[in-house]
């Protein structure tokens, strides 16, 4: 193995091992959204077979073990699937699992079948249609049915790839709605989606060219790289922002908040008057409210309703008011009747004080500008 092929294969094996990490932390998560949780582990587990498999290639090692190596090649094909029901469990966490669904195992199944002569061949037999594939043009008859096996990955892992872009624009408010963390969910779900594209036009390249009769191998270290890249750039974002996947700030508030005098069903009872009192009395439209404040109206102490709105509801005190005020402000924003006031005025209206503040909430709890917003629904 020369000194390039070790020096990727490297890089390979750090992403994959990266990768296999956050599997196992994603896994162990017992609070959040657990069920999109599985499935984005099993987005990861994925990739880390599918880098292992490439850094088995790339250094040779896949000589020693042929067998196991083309058979994590079938892990690629569970990228879709769980990118489809992760994101589908962030829009509506409720979602129930129905027969129909298994239809996603067929193009696996397709390539198992497909690659069953290889499975039952010997050791030495398999070594050499593995090297042939990596060295030889795949376009020749031996590999036409692996050919089309791949073309079925690419093929359905981009319309994977499609849904998922597309459910972020267009339940872009409910994603946002649907957990304190809706926007970190959003965020991620375009960041990891868009990230892919290039990926898939490298392979769209690559696959131009192989067709054309050229070899796999420089291709194949481009595409995994690719993809090494993304998994480190991607790795550490999560590592920095474990929120994504659970409520970082209700595990902490429990420890926070052991001494408080409520038990649990007092602390629903509490949580129900104070969103019935946010609805109907609309006390976010108050400037100058806070947190003792409010408390004082629910009757409660400061520090249960503290406690109350970290536990219930994931998140800060003001963060929870600013909640309301941004939903009072796009209501107004996307009123006809109202699109001759000025935005900062129909900001006050809503509860802000000042128009840095309600710019910075906006942008946060929204994605956009109040401009644009206000824009995008009266065109």
């Amino acid at each position: 193995m020369n000194n390039i092929n070790y020096f990727i294969s490297l890089i390979l094996l750090c992403a994959a091992f990266l990768v296999f990490f956050l599997a196992l932390v994603i896994f162990k998560i017992k609070s959040g959204t657990k069920k999109a949780n599985r499935f984005i582990g099993l987005y990861c587990f994925a990739t880390f077979f599918f880098l292992l498999r490439g850094s088995l290639l790339i250094s040779g090692l896949y000589s020693h073990l042929p067998f196991l190596t083309e058979l994590i090649d079938n892990a690629r094909y569970f990228l879709g699937p769980s990118l489809y029901f992760y994101v589908k469990l962030i829009i509506d966490p409720d979602y129930h699992f129905k027969k129909i669904d298994l239809i996603h195992l067929a193009p696996v199944i397709v390539n198992i079948v497909i690659k069953m002569p290889f499975y039952l061949g010997t050791s030495e037999s398999q070594m050499t249609i593995l090297t042939q594939w990596l060295d030889s043009a795949i376009t020749q008859p031996q590999y036409i049915w692996d050919t089309l096996s791949r073309l079925l990955f690419y093929v359905c892992f981009c319309l994977y790839l499609s849904y998922a872009l597309r459910s972020a624009k267009i339940y872009r408010e409910k994603i946002i709605n649907s957990s304190p963390f809706g926007n970190i969910y959003l965020s991620w779900i375009k960041i990891f989606s868009h990230s892919l594209v290039p990926i898939l036009i490298l392979w769209f390249t690559a696959g131009f060219f192989i067709l054309m009769g050229y070899s796999l191998r420089y291709f194949f270290y481009a595409i995994n790289l690719s993809i090494a890249f993304l998994v480190l750039y991607c790795g550490f974002n999560a590592l920095k922002k474990p929120e994504i996947f659970y409520s970082a700030k209700a595990l902490k508030s429990q420890k926070k908040y052991n001494d408080s005098s409520l038990s649990d069903r007092e602390v629903e009872i509490y949580h129900d008057k104070l969103l019935t009192f946010m609805e109907k009395q609309e006390a976010y439209l108050d400037p100058d409210l806070t947190l003792a404040g409010l408390a004082e109206e629910i009757g409660l102490s400061r520090n249960d309703l503290s406690r109350i709105i970290n536990e219930k509801q994931g998140r800060s005190f003001y963060d929870f008011i600013n909640t309301y005020r941004v939903e009072k402000i796009k209501r107004l924003l996307s009123d006809p009747k109202r699109q001759e006031e000025t935005i900062l005025a129909l900001a006050f209206q809503a509860g802000f004080n000042s128009k840095a503040t309600f710019n910075s909430v906006f942008k946060k709890f929204t994605g956009e500008s109040p401009v644009a917003y206000r824009k995008n629904y009266l065109n």
